[in-house]
């Protein structure tokens, strides 16, 4: 699993440096440009296919829609769509979920970024959620795009200001996507 999450992240490093500055920071009429999570996320999933190996393993999914699963449910996990789950469709076990993604704009609010983090954590975990099944994911990514790294220490510490005894971010990865043209980086949750 970690040489496939190894080529994923390579992949998603190539497809974030495609990204431009109208899809971290959409143009609006009468307006400033504004952060859209939406709008950027369809740009990633865009670039990471072009990059995409289609004899790779696995597949890449936007906004699967988990309301109603036969597993995904329970604590933190009801309700949910994450942005990007890299898997194999139809399955549930431990070599079919390889990676679950979570994307944040810098402007997002602590909140917005602790449900967040629960959510990857809970999908994370060897979690049966009393259903008889685990969710079985082997990797989760929180990814916060158009925040200067040297900002992150900031947002880390106000994020971990309230109750996060449901997050563990020795199950989560970090990564920051600063700036068009730029990889993202991963960051240090210390």
């Amino acid at each position: 699993m970690l040489e496939a999450l190894t080529k994923v992240l390579g992949w998603l490093r190539s497809a974030s440096k495609q990204i431009g500055e109208e899809y971290m920071m959409l143009p609006v009429a009468g307006s400033d440009p504004q952060y859209r999570e939406r709008v950027y996320c369809y740009e990633l999933y865009h670039q990471l296919k072009c990059h995409w190996d289609s004899s790779f393993g696995f597949s890449i999914c936007g906004e699967i829609d988990k309301r109603g699963h036969a597993y995904v449910r329970g604590k933190y996990l009801d309700n949910i769509k994450p942005d990007f789950l890299i898997h194999q469709p139809g399955k549930m076990d431990s070599t079919s979920n390889l990676l679950v993604i979570e994307v944040k704009p810098a402007t997002a609010n602590e909140e917005e970024m602790r449900k967040d983090l629960r959510k990857l954590t809970a999908l994370r975990r060897d979690l049966t959620n009393g259903h008889g099944a685990p969710a079985n994911y082997n990797y989760g990514v929180f990814w916060i795009y158009g925040l200067p790294v040297e900002r992150w220490p900031e947002v880390r510490s106000r994020i971990f200001h309230e109750d996060t005894l449901d997050i563990d971010t020795g199950l989560i990865r970090c990564l920051i996507h600063e700036r068009p043209g730029k990889a993202v980086t991963e960051a240090c949750w210390q």
